[in-house]
């Protein structure tokens, strides 16, 4: 039990709570050590035994899955999944440090991932890793004078890899995390995609798409589709499109001086 990830399961929902504890079961790392059917009763099984790992709902009466973090002291926060049937609240529980949104209804693959990933950062926390001390502190420790992001910080097998900002292609959003894309590969990083823009220059990377953005020295050409969209095609000859919501975003661009 001393060895293995003490698990919290909070869902108001009881087929949501069974399902989760049965791919839990599965595991032999975790230990469930409760379930919470609203976040009163799950801020109270956390300050009484202090769970490692927490799969929590997002929408339940009276205390929802923010307000939970909110009741607690930062050092008994535990590395939180959250699990819910809506989208809408990513970007809020990449802010809340979530280190995954797991969207319902989800697969059991899907689940494997988060389970994984969740694991994984508490492991390299325990350890005092780079990456457990979260993204906003690997950011402010990597920042030029400018304010701006020179590199990542990545960690994957037990190696701590440095990425040069202009060494990535294009980025990618996916859930709270980005795909940074170099070359034929591609890294995952923890922040959602408009945080992250916030700590890159906006002459190096500009938006295209509510999706992806793209590091401007690798654009070739631009060709126009329907509708006012266009193809970003880069050097390599990756083709990425541009909507026509973030085309005056892009202009602006084009009319900065070099």
């Amino acid at each position: 039990m001393m060895d293995r990830i003490r698990t919290l399961i909070v869902d108001d929902e009881k087929p949501a709570r069974r399902r989760l504890a049965e791919l839990l079961g599965r595991e032999q790392d975790i230990a469930i050590t409760g379930e919470a059917r609203d976040g009163r009763e799950a801020v109270d099984l956390i300050r009484a035994q202090p769970p490692d790992l927490m799969f929590l709902d997002i929408q339940m009466p009276d205390l929802d899955g923010f307000a939970v973090l909110a009741a607690l002291e930062p050092e008994q926060q535990p590395v939180t999944v959250f699990v819910t049937a809506y989208d809408r609240y990513a970007i809020q529980a990449f802010e809340a440090r979530a280190v995954d949104y797991l969207l319902k209804p989800f697969s059991d693959q899907r689940f494997e991932g988060a389970l994984r990933r969740a694991c994984q950062f508490l492991r390299s926390r325990r350890a005092g890793d780079l990456q457990g001390a979260g993204p906003i502190v690997e950011e402010r420790a990597n920042e030029s004078k400018g304010g701006f992001l020179e590199r990542f910080v990545l960690k994957a097998a037990g190696r701590v890899t440095f990425l040069g900002v202009e060494d990535v292609d294009w980025i990618e959003a996916s859930g709270v995390y980005v795909n940074l894309h170099v070359g034929q590969r591609s890294h995952l990083y923890r922040s959602s995609l408009a945080h992250l823009l916030q700590r890159l220059d906006p002459q190096r990377f500009v938006r295209v798409h509510r999706s992806l953005a793209v590091n401007t020295t690798r654009i070739r050409e631009l060709q126009p589709r329907s509708h006012g969209d266009y193809t970003v095609v880069l050097k390599d000859g990756t083709e990425l499109v541009m909507s026509r919501g973030f085309r005056p975003q892009f202009e602006h661009w084009l009319r900065q001086p070099l």
